[in-house]
């Protein structure tokens, strides 16, 4: 009887494990397709690992504590995700202001919708706010 038990608590943790498992999770990029280097600003902090290599500086603009990273042509760094669902929402992004300063432009996002309203879909997942330049 004790075999039989441990039998059913080892499959049924093993479902769960399973459908617990399988929540697919994807981020949301901003990536850098110009020919030229960008600076981008953005609070609140983000991780480390979603930034990659790169070196964060701290900034005070307009009374504001900033981080600032600069990204080179071809660049991505993560600036929400996405769990359990394909499309993503509002609350998924994790800034809310985000400034890219390119040589000629500047663009400015205040709050989850603004840099929301940016992102578009590129393939099944993978949904980026992309800088080009003209």
């Amino acid at each position: 009887m004790i075999k039989l038990n441990s039998k059913i608590q080892v499959v049924t943790l093993t479902v769960l494990l399973l459908m617990t498992s399988c929540d697919p999770v994807h981020d949301l990029r901003l990536e850098n397709r110009t020919n030229e280097r960008i600076e981008v600003l953005f609070s609140p902090p983000l991780d480390n690992q979603d930034l990659g290599d790169k070196d964060i500086a701290k900034i005070n603009f307009g009374g504001q504590e900033l981080n600032s990273v600069t990204l080179d042509s071809a660049e991505t760094i993560i600036i929400g995700s996405v769990t359990a669902r394909y499309n993503p929402r509002v609350n998924d992004i994790d800034l809310d202001y985000l400034e890219i300063r390119m040589q000629a432009d500047t663009l400015r996002l205040i709050g989850k919708t603004a840099i929301f309203t940016t992102i578009q879909k590129v393939k099944k997942l993978d949904w980026r706010l992309i800088i080009r330049s003209e």
